[in-house]
């Protein structure tokens, strides 16, 4: 039986899943990801501060923390009202550049009105072979995706779905699994096939792979308006929000 929807579990869910692919130190003020094997993954490597109490000091002690892995300092939004407001200050005076990203979360609650799409043969990925691997790293700009998806591959309640037309990769999506809440990550179409329909028949069959395997609630976050349409014709609804979402960097 499902448990009424909670969006701070969902928040909380969202802050922790990078412990799936790095490593997660909690501190007094929040959280420091790391992974010195992947130093140009953000996502690998990034602070999230959800206590603003002494916020210039959590700031200097993240920014020593990088700076001694020779990993560039970054942080992310601890997904709070008001929050950037509080520690803005902190950040700009040791000169992080703050980026608003707008992202939007959506929550699956209705059915979806897209359909397959009979020329796109698609499977669960559990290795990746050359020629994936070379096409994930020309998509997404770097060989630090690669790590990232190994490295999520490597955990049971990662679920890595691939869309092939005559054996030849075309779109990806992934689902990872938590306790009652479940995020769908990894969502593109190469170039090539673009245009065919096969992003929104790609979410349709994670949508229908998902229910097989859990009966969590299915989330993700966008920004795109493109996207967001193929999404809520899949069915899933935006969840009201009170905050921003932000990155703060120092290159």
């Amino acid at each position: 039986m499902q448990v009424p929807f909670n969006m701070k579990r969902l928040i909380d869910t969202e802050i922790r899943f990078p412990q799936r692919f790095t490593t997660m130190v909690t501190k007094n003020w929040g959280f420091i990801f790391w992974n010195e094997g992947n130093k140009a993954s953000h996502d690998s490597n990034h602070a999230v501060i959800t206590d603003t109490i002494g916020v210039e000091s959590s700031v200097r002690e993240l920014e020593f923390f990088y700076k001694s892995k020779g990993i560039s300092p970054r942080v992310y939004s601890a997904l709070k009202a008001n929050e950037l407001e509080r520690i803005r200050p902190a950040l700009d005076g040791h000169g992080f550049t703050i980026d608003i990203m707008n992202d939007e979360y959506f929550v699956h609650d209705h059915e979806s009105v897209l359909h397959p799409v009979e020329e796109l043969h698609i499977d669960r990925v559990k290795k990746l072979d050359i020629d994936m691997m070379e096409t994930i790293a020309v998509e997404f700009g770097g060989d630090w995706t690669i790590k990232v998806v190994e490295k999520h591959l490597q955990h049971p309640s990662y679920h890595l779905l691939g869309g092939f037309v005559d054996g030849e990769l075309a779109s990806l999506a992934s689902v990872s699994v938590f306790a009652g809440y479940s995020r769908v990550d990894d969502v593109f179409t190469r170039n090539m096939f673009r245009g065919k329909g096969f992003a929104g028949a790609m979410i349709h069959h994670l949508i229908n792979y998902h229910r097989g395997i859990s009966d969590n609630y299915l989330y993700l976050y966008s920004n795109n308006p493109a996207a967001i349409k193929i999404y809520e014709k899949a069915g899933f609804s935006r969840v009201p929000q009170d905050f921003k979402t932000w990155i703060a960097y120092k290159e």
